[in-house]
């Protein structure tokens, strides 16, 4: 079996949580035994480059013998390409909700032209109307809950014979020390709250700020990226950023070791990569009620309606008073590894290749 894990060219070198998937999952998939090309195609002229971004060729070159091209976001291009002999599959990573929407509208400060095409296309889903056509096309969608699969099938219309295949987010394996990572000198020292997340309208953490402005909770921000400078401007001075962090850095894995409760206070969560790496090393996960989250965080995880700056003080503040997780809850999290992600996805390709 021969499959291309497919990104768009813009993507090449990105560390937001897409990419980290994209990656892990090629990996995952070599060590299982199959043979898995990670690439990016740049839509404009269909050219398709490698990891490093050097350009192997154009998509019938480079594809056209592949038995499944996965797709981390889905390429409307991909329905006007040459054909290939490949199954097409997607990871859909996707949820609409009023809430999400008025998450981006609070964070940007107006109501955009996005925004008001999301309020139309959810009200007409109040009526049964399916209006996202992300995943035309697609022989295999591979939302990472059952929540997922149900907010995919309400939304969006996709082929008739389309098959699902609810397919987990996982973690890295991690170092064999990871009880013995000291805490970073810029770190607090002291309990802390961190939030791991590219700094975005979607990810909300200028809602964060503005709910815990008032308390005396550290917290520790992690990431960069356009609202990185508003959030600064806002914070207080119990808060600390470390811009951007190299995911598996020593820092990276201090700052979650260390942490009493890791928050991402986003519109939604499918379920993020980066609460689950926190919890897997202790820290107490604070996620919204939106995008599957619950499956996989359970009664472990306090969880906020992230339009609501009380819920998401109140939400944290109940996991501070919990404290960190203990050995045995980590360990839940630890269990959930690449390479069992890479087997769920070998048995769904299968079955879109006749071969179950």
């Amino acid at each position: 079996m021969k499959v291309a894990i497919l990104s768009d060219y813009s993507r090449i070198g990105g560390v937001t949580g897409d990419c980290v998937q994209a990656n892990k999952t090629a990996d995952a998939l070599h060590r299982v035994g199959v043979t898995a090309l990670r690439c990016y195609i740049r839509p404009s002229d269909s050219q398709v480059y490698g990891p490093r971004g050097e350009l192997l060729g154009s998509w019938t070159e480079v594809l056209g013998d592949f038995d499944i091209v996965h797709a981390m976001v889905p390429f409307r291009v991909i329905r006007k390409l040459p054909k290939i002999r490949a199954k097409f599959a997607c990871y859909t990573v996707f949820w609409r909700s009023f809430n999400c929407i008025r998450v981006n509208v609070y964070n940007s400060g107006h109501l955009g032209r996005a925004d008001v095409k999301d309020l139309l296309y959810v009200a007409l889903s109040r009526i049964g109307i399916k209006t996202y056509r992300f995943f035309n096309g697609y022989d295999l969608l591979l939302p990472n809950s059952e929540d997922e699969i149900r907010c995919v099938k309400r939304f969006c219309p996709v082929k008739k014979d389309v098959r699902f295949a609810s397919v987990p987010n996982a973690v890295d394996a991690l170092p064999e020390d990871i009880q013995a990572v000291d805490r970073a000198a810029v770190l607090p020292q002291k309990d802390y709250v961190v939030v791991p997340a590219f700094f975005s309208h979607r990810k909300n953490q200028l809602g964060l700020i503005r709910a815990l402005k008032d308390t005396d909770l550290p917290i520790v921000f992690m990431g960069d990226g356009p609202m990185l400078e508003k959030c600064k401007a806002e914070a207080s001075r119990s808060m600390v950023f470390l811009g951007h962090v190299e995911h598996g850095s020593n820092l990276f894995w201090s700052a979650l070791r260390h942490a009493r409760v890791v928050c991402l206070p986003s519109g939604c969560e499918t379920p993020g990569i980066a609460g689950l790496e926190g919890a897997a090393v202790g820290a107490r996960p604070v996620v919204p009620h939106e995008g599957g989250t619950s499956q996989y965080y359970g009664w472990d995880g306090e969880y906020h309606n992230p339009s609501s700056i009380r819920s998401i003080k109140e939400a944290v503040m109940r996991a501070w008073k919990r404290g960190r997780l203990t050995l045995d809850e980590q360990q839940h999290y630890r269990d959930n590894t690449w390479v069992k992600c890479a087997k769920s996805l070998v048995r769904a390709y299968k079955q879109i290749l006749g071969e179950n």
